[in-house]
């Protein structure tokens, strides 16, 4: 596999006044997406980190956030990939190699057939 990585803010929460600042950042939710180029498939960690207590000196409010900050917090704080990338690994083979498809149970009745689209009434 030959994999690359890309990060998504999903969101985060906030305290709307902490330590006489305002709207401090105290949780980031991410994606930590993971995409073979081998295979095209992609995988995708959901992963939170609180945020430590502002420091006042280099504080930027909520509104003044760029994802581009918020991801370099994520990356530099979370304490390690490893368990990331294993999910990601996995998600990825899942869909190469599936091992858990659903399967139809040979005394259920088979499931119905799709019905066609009715094609609109032609205009004569």
């Amino acid at each position: 596999m030959n994999v690359t990585y890309s990060y998504k803010i999903t969101s985060m929460l906030m305290a709307p006044s902490l330590d006489n600042l305002t709207d401090v950042v105290t949780v980031v939710k991410f994606d930590y997406i993971g995409t073979d180029s081998d295979s095209g498939y992609s995988g995708t960690f959901k992963g939170s980190i609180p945020v430590g207590a502002p420091d006042p000196s280099s504080f930027v409010p909520l509104q003044d956030l760029t994802e581009d900050e918020v991801i370099q917090w994520v990356v530099a704080t979370y304490p390690s990939w490893d368990h990331p990338q294993e999910v990601v690994a996995k998600e990825i083979n899942n869909q190469i190699t599936p091992k858990n498809e659903e399967a139809q149970m040979p005394w259920a009745p088979p499931p119905p057939e799709p019905v066609p689209p009715t094609p609109p009434p032609t205009e004569e």
